[in-house]
């Protein structure tokens, strides 16, 4: 039987986190007078659904809240950005094409909002149909809760320790080591690829730390390799 590669979406197949984030810092400043430092940034923001990064920001500043108006203005904003400046990360297609594995996407966006994503990404229908996307919506809790990598693995009919987790945020890694899922961290999206980051990111007991697609695919061989003996 194939193995099972569940994909994050956000800065794993495509370079948005820094989109994403920029809107939230945009529409805080414009709207709400927050400047966030980086620190807060990390925390509160980065690899974090947008329904999380609000109830973050509520309990991070007491006072502060964030209505349906300001959510519509970071949707509309995280669509606009993504339309005009949403980019696949180099390599990713040659990983998806590698028939030993099976694949899905686990992501923290909405099925609203991977759907207008999707259609800047025509091409991954060669290697995904719509039945394995799985969106922030169809879980009770996002992550860094394992509910979602543990819908994707039994939806597609996969015991947790033959699936593998490509992400980039602590929050993947989190959710894939209590969904008891094996990960990769990839840094190489805008942001991510700092010594503090891969420090964090092997703290979180990820297999490999990779930098490029190509170093990504290593690592899913040594892993298939390995459950294989």
């Amino acid at each position: 039987m194939k193995k099972l590669i569940i994909w994050d979406f956000d800065g794993v197949i495509a370079d948005t986190e820094k989109l994403w984030v920029s809107v939230w810092l945009e529409t805080l400043q414009k709207e709400k007078g927050i400047i966030l430092t980086k620190e807060e940034k990390l925390n509160l923001l980065v690899g974090i659904a947008d329904k999380n990064k609000k109830i973050n920001l509520e309990k991070y500043f007491p006072n502060l809240v964030l209505d349906s108006d300001f959510m519509q203005k970071i949707d509309a904003g995280e669509k606009y950005k993504g339309m005009h400046f949403m980019q696949p990360i180099a390599g990713v297609e040659d990983i998806m094409s590698d028939n030993r594995f099976a694949h899905c996407i686990a992501t923290g966006a909405t099925k609203e909002q991977h759907t207008w994503k999707m259609k800047q990404f025509k091409w991954i229908e060669k290697y995904m149909s719509q039945n394995d996307y799985f969106t922030v919506d169809m879980v009770k809790q996002g992550k860094p809760a394992p509910d979602i990598f543990l819908l994707a693995a039994k939806t597609k009919g996969y015991k947790p320790q033959d699936c593998i987790v490509i992400g980039d945020s602590l929050n993947d890694f989190k959710a894939a080591n209590s969904a008891g899922i094996k990960s990769i961290a990839f840094v190489g999206a805008e942001g991510n690829n700092t010594a503090e980051y891969r420090q964090k990111c092997q703290d979180a007991d990820v297999i490999a730390v990779c930098t490029t697609m190509q170093e990504v695919k290593e690592a899913i061989n040594i892993f298939a390799n390995t459950i294989n003996r």
